[in-house]
């Protein structure tokens, strides 16, 4: 009877010990390399394929959605450029129906109609109007009426852009407060001879140190005759010079004019000649 429990006693050990290797197997971590992939892990890269190939397709109908865009834009912009020709084209043409009859032409056919339509005037009642040519209305105006916009008042003078009007101020020690002064000679512009204008610097004849050769002068004298001058020489002299040395030098130049300035310093005067 021994034997039998002992059989049994050593197949319930080994029951037991398969049963407790089996646990521990179980319960032992497993190492993540010797796992399976899942199956959704598996099909990742199919996934994968398959959204590259939905994005490309996307990309491929962006592109060819954006070529048409541009090849529309530039058909709208070239035939925006045509339109704009054509308008231009057409408004010259216009013009040069129009500029085919002369204003003399079209203010005719315009006086003839009128005169269709118009009742009849009496006789005694016609006027008498001289025609005005309409392409050069200026040249139908009698000259007295034509007014000379850059006409000089009487006793002026303009140097160089700079008008002043000036009065007599023969051999006197100093020039007046504002304007010029007529020193000596005489301020006619057609008597052949020279006239000596002054003035102050700082003043109104501070002008007169910036005129070189060339430079013009213009006269208007108290008759109302006006004259354009041109510089021809320039000099300084000490302001304790006297007329005496300066006369030959300034009076051998016909129909001419001085001009003197203080230069500044309160030593030095500049005279200008111009003729």
């Amino acid at each position: 009877m021994k034997a039998p429990k002992v059989l049994a006693a050593s197949l319930t050990s080994v029951a037991a010990l398969c049963l407790a290797g089996g646990l521990a197997f179980a319960l032992e971590p497993a190492d993540p390399a010797t796992r399976p992939m899942p199956e959704k892990a598996q099909d990742t890269s199919i996934t994968k394929q398959v959204a590259s190939i939905i994005i490309y397709e996307d990309q491929e109908e962006a592109v060819a959605m954006a070529t048409e865009f541009d090849a529309v834009h530039d058909q709208l912009a070239l035939q925006a450029v045509a339109e704009r020709a054509q308008l231009a084209r057409d408004h010259n043409r216009d013009d040069g129906a129009a500029a085919e009859d002369s204003p003399a032409e079209n203010a005719a056919a315009e006086n003839a109609a009128a005169a269709e339509t118009a009742p009849e005037v009496a006789e005694e009642e016609a006027v008498d109007v001289e025609p005005v040519d309409v392409e050069h209305p200026l040249e139908t105006i009698s000259p007295e009426e034509v007014t000379e916009p850059d006409a000089m008042a009487a006793a002026t003078i303009n140097v160089n852009g700079d008008v002043m009007g000036y009065v007599p101020s023969y051999e006197t020690a100093s020039a007046p407060s504002s304007g010029a002064g007529l020193w000596m000679g005489s301020d006619s512009t057609t008597d052949g001879s020279w006239g000596y204008f002054i003035g102050h610097n700082p003043g109104s004849f501070t002008c007169v140190m910036t005129l070189k050769n060339g430079d013009p002068v213009t006269v208007c004298d108290s008759d109302g005759n006006a004259r354009t001058y041109y510089v021809v020489d320039e000099f300084i002299v000490p302001d304790d010079t006297y007329w005496e040395d300066i006369q030959s030098h300034v009076t051998d130049y016909g129909e001419s004019i001085i001009l003197q300035t203080c230069c500044g310093d309160n030593a030095h005067y500049r005279v200008v000649i111009a003729n």
